[in-house]
């Protein structure tokens, strides 16, 4: 018996195709990004890598299914009964791609309904109800005409889909797109026969639905994407409702995965799940869905874990499990937990570097146009092999093994060690510190952060398995560089806390000293610089039972971060009662109190039993260790924060770089 037996086992859908383990890659990208050269193959590698690693299933996100009242990005227009030939050939890249390795491939299909926004004259935003949405778009309600003609829109997408290549369609009925709409008591306020009564609610997205499969026939798979709840707390769908209208869908669909939550609101509903909601959480949905359908029912929200999906599946909470973010993060998932290689999945930290949120709807601070974000989702944090411009998978073997030394055992040394060991270098990794890991240390301590803890711990454990000499307690110098004798070095010293010139500011701590004990804080903290590591190191602080008083500068906490993660922690940060004051100048420190100035000019004096700095991070020196290599001859890289101050993002992307640009 395999470890994850349940996790592996197969699924029979129908008399034609059968999942070949119980893993689902989520419906990712936008299709019509395959249309834009570069960005298409970015988007072909993004969707085959799941397939690549074993996945059963793998789903291409957002093709709506018109051009008028459904398209939500301003892609050019498709006539997808009569698709031009370039259309064809690059949407059924993807199809081909993901059958090359063995999986199901899959086509989303949707409507927005009142959640598009028209881009031109020509379009409009239509809905079950007249009305004029939050954003201020005007809202048309639904004819009997409109109805029958998004039906006919559906049955075409979908023959558009089976003519590229796709086994079949995933409708997406959830996140307060159209069936949700539909489907929603709270948002369904129609007298006629599509709204009051569920029957009359779910009459529309059945016949939807219906026209599809007799029109693709029984061997066409159809799967449901719908939403267990809506997430506001304030009636609407419910659990038991999902599962009552897929009792109605049996016999019609195939298959329905369990979501929750609305697009115009993901974080407060649960859409986009924050690392501050627990992992799994649409579980509670699914088991009570399941009541009520003989439909193979799958779940997704949060599972990074095969542990946790084996759980899932053993309790019979669902059939199957769908990835999302953690099919970027790591899309050899499967492979991995097959070949009992699970401590080393770099498990999604859900920090929204894949998708921050819509810029379109009510995230106004995204520094990323939609048009362009469109193109850039799917980039991770850690996982270097996301979204880039070449596909390493071709790429030619080392010219040459050279003896390679790493200075830093940080991320981007870890990353640089595992990377230039797969090509096949020898690699002497020097970390000054009596362990690895770098800065990320911290996450053994925060208690919000285990998915950081579990992607340092898997790093670790990735350089140990490996022939790589690993130096601990070794601070390298010039010396120790011309001794080595390395064919190449790169240079992954991190960085160190950044002081400003504060009066008294001996008189506070580094905030990071908290987390490696060296700071054992009082009752009454006072954090000065309210940036991310200042605002979650206040988070962790109050959840620990301190009283916490942030003081920053700027007009905004955390301004580094944008969209939905920032405001996950804003929410986080209001529901423990932290203090945050903004537009804020700490004017000096003395023992237990911080005198600030505040927006209106008035100073007063917090007292505090600790009183914690966070002014940001700088490059550690690196004493001369480049000139002497560049001295000897030696070629040097510099990679994350020894190139200045980077996120966690940059640091494996720089190293992965690095590694792989050995000559």
């Amino acid at each position: 018996m395999g470890k994850f037996e349940k996790l592996l086992e197969p699924l029979k859908l129908n008399e034609r195709y059968t999942m070949r383990n119980r893993v689902v890659s989520a419906p990712m990208a936008f299709t019509l990004v395959a249309k834009i050269p570069e960005t298409g193959e970015k988007s072909f590698r993004k969707l085959e890598a799941p397939a690549r690693g074993g996945d059963a299933i793998v789903c291409v996100g957002e093709l709506d299914v018109n051009f008028k009242d459904a398209i939500r990005v301003p892609f050019p227009p498709v006539d997808f009964a009569n698709p031009d030939d370039y259309t064809l050939e690059r949407v059924s890249e993807y199809p081909k791609r993901i059958h090359k390795h063995g999986a199901i491939a899959l086509q989303e299909v949707m409507h927005g309904g009142k959640e598009k926004i028209p881009f031109s004259p020509e379009e409009e935003s239509i809905g079950p109800n007249n009305e004029v949405h939050d954003n201020g778009t005007h809202v048309r309600a639904m004819t009997e005409d409109d109805m029958a003609r998004i039906i006919g829109d559906f049955v075409t997408v979908s023959k558009f889909a089976e003519k590229c290549g796709y086994d079949g369609v995933v409708v997406h009925g959830g996140h307060g797109f159209l069936f949700s709409q539909f489907l929603s008591s709270v948002i369904n306020k129609r007298t006629d026969q599509y709204g009051g009564s569920f029957e009359n609610r779910a009459r529309y997205p059945l016949a939807i639905l219906k026209a599809i499969r007799e029109a693709m026939g029984p061997e066409f798979l159809i799967e449901l994407r719908i939403s267990g709840e809506d997430g506001f707390g304030n009636g609407g769908i419910t659990p038991e409702e999902t599962g009552q209208f897929l009792h109605l869908c049996e016999g019609i669909i195939d298959l329905a995965h369990i979501s929750t939550g609305h697009y115009y609101d993901p974080v407060i509903t649960g859409q986009f799940p924050s690392m501050f909601i627990p992992h799994g959480d649409n579980r509670r949905l699914a088991k009570v869905v399941k009541q009520y359908t003989s439909l193979p029912i799958g779940v997704v929200g949060g599972i990074n874990s095969p542990e946790l999906a084996e759980e899932i599946l053993e309790k019979g909470e669902a059939d199957y499990i769908v990835l999302g973010r953690q099919s970027l993060s790591d899309p050899e998932f499967v492979n991995k937990a097959k070949a009992g290689e699970e401590a080393y999945i770099r498990r999604c930290m859900r920090c929204f570097k894949c998708f921050p949120g819509s810029p379109e709807e009510k995230y106004k601070d995204i520094p990323i146009p939609n048009t362009e974000l469109a193109q850039v989702v799917g980039q991770c944090a850690i996982n270097p092999l996301s979204t880039l411009t070449f596909d390493p998978y071709e790429m030619a073997d080392a010219a040459e093994r050279k003896r390679v030394l790493i200075v830093g055992g940080g991320p981007a040394g870890l990353q640089a060690a595992i990377t230039a060991s797969e090509r096949g270098h020898e690699v002497i990794l020097c970390e000054k510190a009596g362990k690895l890991g770098g800065l990320l240390y911290f996450a053994d301590v925060d208690i919000d952060k285990p998915d950081v803890k579990s992607f340092k711990d898997a790093m670790v454990a990735d350089v140990l398995r490996r022939d790589i000499e690993v130096r601990l307690n070794t601070e390298v110098t010039p010396e120790l560089i011309r001794e080595v004798a390395p064919g190449h070095v790169i240079l992954a010293t991190g960085s160190l806390p950044a002081q400003a010139p504060i009066p008294g500011i001996e008189n506070a701590v580094q905030a990071l000293a908290v987390y490696d004990g060296s700071c054992v804080p009082g009752k009454k903290v006072v954090v000065i610089g309210g940036g991310l590591v200042g605002a979650e190191e206040a988070l962790f602080l109050a959840k620990t039972g301190h009283e916490v008083t942030v003081v920053e500068m700027l007009p905004r906490i955390a301004s580094e971060s944008f969209g939905m993660y920032r405001e996950a922690l804003l929410l986080e940060l209001d529901k423990e009662k932290v203090s945050l004051l903004t537009d804020t100048k700490c004017l000096g420190i003395e023992p237990g109190a911080a005198r600030v100035q505040g927006p209106d000019g008035a100073e007063q004096v917090l007292a505090a039993d600790t009183i914690l700095y966070a002014l940001g991070m700088k490059p550690a020196p690196m004493e001369g260790l480049a000139a002497a290599a560049e001295a000897a001859g030696i070629p040097v890289t510099l990679v994350g924060d020894a190139l200045g101050a980077a996120k966690l993002d940059q640091a494996t992307r720089t190293a992965y770089l690095a590694a792989i640009g050995i000559a």
